[in-house]
């Protein structure tokens, strides 16, 4: 019978004593060096003996550090499962990027569970006892509220203990420890709408934002930071809030309409925080005889078929939304297959409409 590789031999050896115990989790291993003398062997030998120990997931090269013992985790039996969360599934931007995430899960023979939290943390946490009592292989969920304390976290923790890999899309939660996310950028592209408006003469800009999710305080940010680097003023008269709460009622009642308009009334431009918001801004500007661009100047987020459609249609930092989808996707396969992922933050496009 041949002779094993001598690569093939120290692999095995090594992977012994790791199942065994002999070397413990989180253990640093002797270099390269070190080990071509210990067992006789050139240095490119145990090289390939290490990467195939780090390819099965028993060890993990730290760059400057050296080479660890990574934790044996159970291996799950494999459902085909994964559980989606969104806050929202059939309207606005949702269903591209959900077209994204199943495409993308369909491909690899997975079967997507698809849940709405409607935005609401006792929905969320509904949802999440109950994706524990299934059998599910991992989970891509949007936060809900990111912006806000969440009592749900320790949910996501026992879901980590349990060995169901969780990716998030569009936000997440900082607060948790070691997330893998996939978003927007939310502050530049606030200091880019910022920057483009300038570009076109406007110099009092305001601003209308979500507080209780990341993305409207990311694009609150990236606003305040566009302003202040261009010398502009930055008043609170000219930002409005709204949250999850209030989003359907926002600009949907005359003195509150009013209220607004007057706030912004020194206003040439707005950073709205998406196309359903400028959409609203649009009808009620009209409802009070203003113009879009001529009166106000609107620039939004998102592209969505509302700021297409809209009268005039809408100038838009672009979501990529069934990329963002995918990509969401194929880091989840790549977790439940046993491979770290780390979080990507993506650029928006952008689309040039007459609102501006």
């Amino acid at each position: 019978m041949k002779e094993k590789a001598k690569y093939v031999q120290l692999f095995n050896q090594l992977k012994e004593n790791i199942v065994r115990g002999v070397y413990q989790d989180g253990q640093r291993l002797s270099g390269e060096n070190e080990m071509a003398q210990e067992f006789g062997i050139s240095r490119q030998t145990v090289r390939q003996a290490l990467s195939m120990l780090e390819r099965e997931g028993l060890i993990e090269r730290r760059q400057g550090s050296g080479t660890y013992v990574r934790k044996l985790e159970p291996r799950r039996k494999r459902s085909w499962n994964v559980g989606v969360i969104a806050t929202y599934i059939s309207e606005y931007i949702f269903p591209s990027i959900l077209r994204g995430i199943e495409g993308q899960l369909s491909e690899e023979g997975f079967f997507p569970m698809l849940s709405a939290t409607m935005n609401r943390v006792d929905n969320e946490r509904r949802i999440l006892k109950d994706c524990m009592e299934k059998q599910l292989d991992g989970l891509i969920v949007e936060g809900t509220k990111t912006a806000l304390p969440n009592p749900n976290l320790p949910l996501y923790e026992k879901l980590r203990d349990m060995g169901i890999p969780v990716v998030f899309f569009n936000s997440y939660y900082p607060a948790l420890r070691d997330c893998v996310s996939v978003t927007m950028d939310d502050c530049q592209g606030g200091f880019d709408a910022v920057e483009y408006l300038v570009s076109k003469g406007h110099r009092k800009i305001g601003g209308i934002f979500k507080n209780d999710d990341m993305q409207g305080l990311g694009r609150y940010d990236g606003y305040t930071q566009g302003l202040l680097k261009n010398g502009l003023a930055l008043k609170d008269e000219w930002v409005a809030w709204f949250n999850s709460e209030s989003r359907e009622n926002l600009l949907s009642d005359e003195y509150g309409i009013s209220r607004l308009l007057e706030n912004l009334s020194q206003c040439t431009a707005v950073v709205c925080y998406n196309d359903e918001v400028a959409v609203k801004l649009e009808r009620a500007l009209a409802g009070h005889g203003l113009k879009v661009p001529e009166d106000m100047a609107l620039i939004s987020f998102d592209n969505s078929p509302l700021g297409e459609l809209a009268a005039p249609g809408l100038t838009s930092f672009d979501h990529l939304k069934e990329q963002l989808g995918a990509c969401a996707a194929r880091k989840l396969i790549s977790m439940m297959n046993g491979r770290e992922e780390k979080s990507v933050v993506l650029d928006w496009g952008f689309i040039e409409r007459v609102s501006v």
